[in-house]
């Protein structure tokens, strides 16, 4: 009944382990992805590009924070195939903050040239791993409890040191103070923890040299030692926390005089908790970790860092694993003894502490080094009140100590003290905006109070401060920030000036963090514009072009593309080039020769850093891409959103570098997302031989084609990730796309398998076994996709639909707003019935949920495309669409400024464009043929949609499911307007669609050319009702040509159609542009639909408008809602008048901007916009008196007919008494509902010699309705409601005329099940529920339900059989009668009559489109 969601889907799966973990580029920002609640739980599409947090409700607790953007909008993950509506699995899909640890900042080396390692540390576990990094669009997560950062060692050898002095130079300063003065035990402390007792006995010995204590060398070893307690006891507080074990805290031999406040961290999934442990004391066990990050003076070696000290992430949720400590500070001149290994850290932490406590007293506490590590040991030990009197005293000593207000604000943050914390950090940050620790815990702070344009804001003020030329920034909104302590990086360290901002090279990757963490959070805030920018810029910073521009790096991939495949294509320079996997990964290395390193990181110092630092490009790439892919998919509905310059074919650069830079499944999910919908053929992909691994299930797939590349990235993302649920979602929907339905269910449970609450994956598995014929196995899954979702529209509605299918109505409630006459009686959650307008409702019900999604989908879709006028100047618009009278032009510029920025803009633009289209072609057939005037300078160039209007998405209730779901006019109508918009844009976006459009065909000669498009001449109702109709044309009026656009399924329906139609094409393997050139090519006049919104459909086919005039009927009984379909047959019963729009003219410009087709009068009832041809009898066409069993036997004598149904009647119910009367109704269940079923049961009570014959249709509603009827009206009512197996056609049509009286469903009535049973003879009993008419002396159409009851009543009463001859008496019996011998004469059985009628239309259409006339047809 809804959308076929068959996934978002860039979305995001959280990893199952952590080495699946994606890396965390930006220590303040989590840039991972996690499975859409769908993205596409969204994240995941696309978790099909992904976010990595377990924590989903309180993700969607948040997301309500951030701007007006609906990050569950169902329609965000979608895309439209002609088989539904396909969850397209797009990564990136917009998430919340997620709640991970951030990062601990409390370290005390000042390392410069290895800032890269400070902001990568975390990720050290990932090593190679890190390939799997998903990433497009993620959020920041929110702070946890930072630890201090570090002290700022500014003097050396008694002088202050430049701040941006290099590691060497620490290093050899080191090695030259222990060198010139010896001291004993110098090993000792560098590779144990604990002072050596001839060092320092715990400085109390009186014989202690007092030159040694203040021996600046003495100092500095002391403060190394310091250092390499603190890192012990770090370690030793992980450990503990990873074993579970109680370390006794030494600080709790003294009693603390601050509140404790603990906060709890983000879960992450598999893996160990990360809560705060405490030990008995009740002191935190892990308050901090150390990361190694640049700072000024003091600087450790580098084997220090590369050779990681520890070998575990403080960051990540992966298990952390210290290992023995071993110094690479290792003397020559080794001295010492062993490091012991029983020595307590938190001891030896004490000792350093009173041990630095006595060195800062002698300095007269002016020796900040060492109060900053004061600080930090106690910080460690929990002592927060000890660490805020360190901090304060060096504040004291200099105010404008950045690292000591920062460490100050992680302390007072542990403690409660919030808003002091934080305005130390914003202090922090005013004084040196190059201080990335404080900045990103500022930010991290943001984040987690979901004020996101604060952050945004905090970002923005760096760039601006660090930017190399020197306009003063101003501060940013809500804060006192002032540029007069503004830092910039000495001249005598070397900056990097293709970043264009005064940082060292070697932070490049901290800027780039921070850039990338901006664009996550204008993502989330729905700023895509804002957030576009911020990725270029990364993107930009990490090439070395930030000086170029976006376009410029766009370009050189493309030229180095154009090289490769020069001499094997003849593409044209803007189609999309098509790589498989193995080629694309070597993008990086043609882009940035000859080892694909990026320029802009060429100096960060360290392999880790620079992984980190390339993550964050290749994750920024991928971002762009998915942004740019929003912009030309249905999930970018938004006229500003930005959108690639050449849509597919930059997209994919985009796609491929992150990929070569970056293998990531999620990266390869939407490559294939993307190369699925790409009609052209690679031919450097053919000659490369490699057929794709499951060519063997895809019969008929071309080699090259987009959808073999497709399978190609999915199965290569499959092999980085075996468990990404969105690769196997989306391998799914494409094998579902071309028709293999028993792969695509593998697929979807393998998805289900690797995550049993993917939504999506969920929905989408739903579907595909509904469509196997398992409805019970398909209402199972919507349940979990619901449960796992419940805001989920698809899941919502596709539940919906499925128990409605085999009337399952427990909690269906009802719908009251459509009046008594529509759905008056509802059903509570215990099956009861009860009158929906005389009680008030237990609850809503389910059915009402799906009315109001509707309702907000189309609520929000007025909005669409709000603001393409104001990106295009109105006179240059309407001069593309070339109105030849000035009058007209000013007017129609007039209109489109009073159009602009109001509901239903793009549509009113895209109707525009399409109205101009054809009249272009009509203009330029008169000139041709009718005016003779020569048509060499005619300007056939077609109008163009404005570039930022990008493709609607289309509700989920599909326009076929209006037919039984309770909606009102004005919903239906809007329903199917989305559709055919939807399928306007997608089709004038298409790269096969001609610049020019296409020529109308010569004028009949002798006859019109008809073509019939259809995806249903096989064993199908509409090839049972229509098989004879393209043998019976009359050739010299209409030469009939059929585009079968599915494979003959070798019926006997089939072979008469391919046997009797002039010109029969089977078009199953074509592509849509293929189609629509041979029907340009075939001179057809007029194009007819005969599938309208049903399964199958290739509508896109008529929105290309390859034929004048355009129709639809007998396929879709409704309206289709679009500008490419110009009439629908129809009669006045099927299609009353007053359900027209008032404005019928639909010819030029003029009538399309006056047509009402988009108002604001939400109480306008009327449905259809199309001009109608009114036939003379009935627009339904039946094939019966051809094809029906009894068709070529001798026609019996009343008598004789009578006898034959008694027979038959016999053998179906021999059990059955003789006067028995048979009510029964053949259609399938999904037609019934709780106010049509309650009637029958009514009637039945009312008539105890009654029986109900329904249908097996399916299996499961036969249960569902016997144990309704129990409950309703009891087990002897319910007894008599009998039911049996569907039967085939012929045997169906035969067997009608057993049944008494047919009782039609009122919501939605027979249409071939009518035919088929007014055939056999037996009459019919409708309400047409939606239609008016006059009725009144008419014995089977009533006009409620009331009068439906009484008359079902009525005449099954007055029916008698006197006899066991079948020979009954009364109206029934009469009606039969006269319906049976009728037959032969009856009009709705001439066939003929009915095409010679259909001819006539023809012509009358045609001559009218020539004359460039407008209006319905009345034959």
């Amino acid at each position: 009944m809804y959308t076929d969601v068959a996934y978002r889907h860039q979305s995001h799966v959280p990893p199952n382990s952590p080495s699946q973990i994606p890396p965390d580029p930006l220590p303040a920002y989590h840039s991972s992805a996690r499975n859409y609640r769908s993205s596409l739980r969204p994240h995941k599409v696309t978790r099909s590009v992904q976010p990595m947090q377990s924590t989903s409700d309180r993700l969607l607790k948040s997301s309500s924070s951030y701007g007006s953007r609906s990050y569950m909008a169902e329609h965000m993950l979608r895309r439209k195939t002609p088989n539904g509506t396909l969850a397209a699995g797009y990564d990136g899909r917009p998430i919340e903050w997620a709640s991970r640890r951030p990062p601990s900042k409390h370290f005390l080396i000042p390392a410069p040239n290895t800032a890269e390692d400070a902001f990568c540390q975390h990720q050290a576990h990932y090593k190679e791993s890190c390939q799997t990094y998903e990433g497009p669009p993620t959020l920041p997560w929110s702070i946890d409890q930072p630890a201090p950062y570090k002290y700022d060692h500014q003097r050396v050898d008694g002088h202050k040191q430049n701040r941006l002095s290099s590691d060497e130079n620490w290093q050899s300063q080191v090695e030259s103070n222990a060198k010139s003065a010896p001291i004993p035990g110098l090993d000792s402390v560098l590779y144990q923890d604990d002072p050596p007792d001839d060092l320092c006995p715990s400085f109390t010995s009186s014989d202690r040299n007092e030159s040694q204590i203040t021996n600046i060398q003495f100092k500095d070893q002391i403060l190394f030692w310091a250092h390499r307690v603190y890192m012990s006891l770090l370690s030793s507080r992980q450990q503990a926390r990873q074993t579970g074990s109680n370390v006794q805290h030494p600080s709790s031999r003294h009693p603390k005089d601050h509140a404790f406040q603990q906060v709890s961290p983000a879960k992450f999934p598999n893996t160990q908790d990360f809560s705060h442990r405490q030990s008995e004391d009740g002191l935190n066990l892990y308050q901090s970790t150390p990361v190694s990050y640049k700072d000024n003076s003091l600087i450790p070696s580098q084997s220090l860092v590369d050779n990681h000290l520890f070998d575990f992430d403080f960051h990540s949720h992966e298990a952390l694993k210290p290992r023995n400590i071993i110094s690479p500070y290792r003397s020559t001149t080794h001295l010492g003894k062993q490091m012991n290994h029983d020595s307590s850290p938190t001891i030896a932490a004490v000792e350093a502490i009173e041990l630095l406590s006595r060195l800062a007293q002698q300095s007269d506490w002016k020796w900040t080094d060492g109060m900053l590590l004061g600080g930090c040991l106690a910080y460690g030990l929990g002592d927060y009140s000890k660490a805020l009197n360190w901090y304060s005293k060096v504040l004291l000593c200099d105010s404008h100590n950045v690292e000591a207000l920062s460490n100050l604000a992680a302390t007072l943050l542990s403690l409660g003290r919030r808003q002091e914390a934080e305005e130390h950090w914003l202090r922090a940050v005013e004084l040196r905006p190059s201080y990335f620790e404080a900045v990103e815990h500022l930010v991290g702070i943001y984040c987690e109070d979901h004020r996101g344009r604060e952050a945004v804001s905090l970002i923005e003020f760096v760039e601006r401060s660090l930017q190399e030329d020197d306009v003063k920034a101003k501060a940013f909104p809500g804060t006192e920030f002032s540029l007069q302590h503004r830092h910039i990086a000495p001249n005598s360290h070397k900056t990097h000036s293709v970043t264009g901002y005064s940082i060292l090279s070697s932070e490049n990757g901290r800027m780039l963090s921070l850039i990338h963490g901006k664009g996550n959070m204008l993502y989330a805030l729905g700023d895509n514009a804002g957030a576009a920018k911020a990725f270029e810029n990364a993107i930009l910073i990490g090439s070395g072009q930030r000086h170029l521009g976006i376009r410029s790096l766009i370009g050189q991939i493309l030229r180095v593309f154009a090289r490769q495949r020069k001499g094997l294509s003849n593409n044209a320079s803007d189609e999309p080039i098509l790589l498989m996997p193995d080629d694309a990964l070597e993008t990086s290395k043609l882009v940035f020769p000859p080892y694909g390193n990026l320029p802009g990181l060429e100096d960060v110092p360290t392999n880790m850093a620079r992984r980190a630092g390339i993550s964050i490009v290749s994750n920024s790439l991928l971002s762009l891409a998915k942004i740019y892919q929003d912009g030309m998919s249905s999930s970018g509905a938004t006229a500003n959103g930005p959108r690639a310059t050449s849509g597919v074919q930059e997209i994919l650069a985009l796609y491929y570098l992150s990929l070569s830079l970056q293998p990531s499944p999620s990266t390869a999910n939407n490559v294939g997302i993307l190369l699925a919908g790409v009609q052209q053929t690679s031919v450097s992909a053919t000659r490369r031989g490699q057929p794709s691994v499951v060519q063997g299930l895809m019969p008929g797939v071309v080699p090259g084609s987009g959808i073999q590349l497709a399978l190609a990235y999915y199965h290569y993302g499959l092999n980085l990730d075996s468990r990404h649920a969105h690769l196997y979602t989306n391998l799914g929907s494409l094998f579902k796309d071309v028709g293999q339905l028993s792969a695509a269910i593998k697929m979807y449970e393998k998805a289900v398998h690797c995550d049993g609450s993917f939504d999506i994956a969920l929905a989408n598995l739903a579907n595909a076994v509904k469509d196997q014929g398992r409805i019970s196995d398909a209402i199972d899954y919507y349940r979990r996709a619901v449960i796992a979702n419940p805001e989920f529209a698809e899941a919502v509605c596709g539940l919906a639909n499925a128990l409605n299918s085999v009337c399952n109505w427990h909690g269906r409630g009802g719908v009251k707003i459509l009046g008594p006459k529509r759905d008056r009686w509802h059903v509570d959650e215990k099956g009861m019935l009860y009158d929906g307008y005389a009680s008030s409702p237990p609850g809503s019900g389910w059915i009402e949920r799906v009315v109001a999604i509707v309702d907000k989908q189309l609520r929000e879709g007025e909005g669409w495309g709000r603001g393409v006028l104001q990106s295009i100047q109105p006179e240059s618009f309407v001069r593309q669409l070339r109105l030849s009278d000035s009058t007209s032009l000013a007017n129609l510029i007039q209109t489109l400024r009073g159009w602009a920025s109001e509901p239903w803009e793009g549509a009113r633009v895209v109707r525009l464009i399409e109205r101009a289209t054809k009249r272009l072609g009509w203009q330029y057939y008169r000139n041709e043929h009718v005016d003779k005037r020569p048509n060499q300078t005619f300007d056939r160039t077609r109008p163009q949609l404005p570039a930022a209007l990008a493709v609607p998405s289309a509700p989920t209730v599909l326009p076929f499911h209006t037919f039984t779901c309770p909606l009102s006019a004005r919903q239906i109508r809007k329903i199917s307007q989305r559709n055919g918009l939807r399928i306007s844009c997608s089709t004038l976006r298409a790269a096969w669609l001609p610049r020019q459009i296409y020529g109308p065909p010569s004028p009949p000669n002798p006859h019109l050319n008809v073509g019939y498009v259809s995806s249903d001449f096989n064993n199908h109702p509409l090839a049972h009702l229509m098989q004879s109709i393209f043998g019976l044309h009359d050739n010299g009026r209409v030469r009939a040509i059929c585009y079968a656009t599915t494979a003959s399924d070798g019926s006997v329906h089939r072979q008469q159609i391919e046997r009797e139609a002039p010109t029969f094409h089977d078009a199953s393997a074509w592509s849509i542009d293929r189609l629509v050139d041979r029907i340009v090519d075939d001179g057809v006049h007029i194009l007819v639909n005969l599938n309208g919104y049903t399964r199958g459909a290739k509508n896109e086919v008529f929105a290309a408008r390859p034929a004048p005039v355009q129709m639809s009927f007998m396929g879709f009984a409704g309206t289709l809602g679009a500008e490419w379909c110009d009439y629908l047959l129809a009669d006045k019963i099927a299609i009353p008048p007053q359900t027209l729009r008032p404005v019928r003219q639909n010819v030029d410009l003029v009538d399309q901007t006056m047509d009402g087709n988009n108002n604001d009068d939400d109480h306008a009832q009327w449905i259809y916009g199309e001009n109608i041809i009114f036939t003379r009898d009935t627009f339904f066409c039946c094939d019966h008196r051809q094809s029906a069993p009894d068709a070529r036997e001798p026609e019996l004598s009343w008598a004789e007919e009578q006898k034959r149904r008694w027979r038959m009647r016999k053998e179906l119910f021999p059990s059955l008494p003789d006067d028995a009367i048979i009510l029964g109704n053949f259609n399938q269940l999904y037609k019934i509902e709780p106010t049509t079923f309650r009637t029958w049961l009514r009637i039945l009570s009312r008539t105890p010699k009654a029986v109900l014959w329904l249908l097996r249709f399916p299996d499961l509603g036969e249960t569902n309705l016997r144990e309704t009827a129990m409950s309703w009206v009891g087990a002897e009512v319910a007894s008599r409601v009998i039911f049996t197996d569907v039967a085939p056609k012929h045997q169906h049509i035969s067997r009608a005329r057993i049944c008494d009286l047919f009782l039609d469903t009122p919501e939605c009535n027979a249409h071939t099940t009518a035919a088929d049973v007014l055939w056999s003879g037996t009459p019919l009993l409708t309400f047409p529920r939606n239609a008016e008419g006059d009725r009144a002396r008419q014995d089977l159409i009533v006009d409620s339900d009331e009068g439906y009851e009484e008359r079902a009543v009525e005449l099954a009463t007055d029916l008698i059989y006197p006899n066991d001859e079948g020979k009954g008496l009364g109206r029934l019996m009469e009606l039969r009668k006269l319906l049976y011998t009728s037959r032969w004469t009856s009009a709705l059985f001439d066939t003929r009559r009915w095409v010679r009628d259909l001819e006539e239309a023809y012509e009358v259409a045609w001559k009218r489109w020539v004359a460039g006339e407008g209006g319905d047809i009345w034959l």
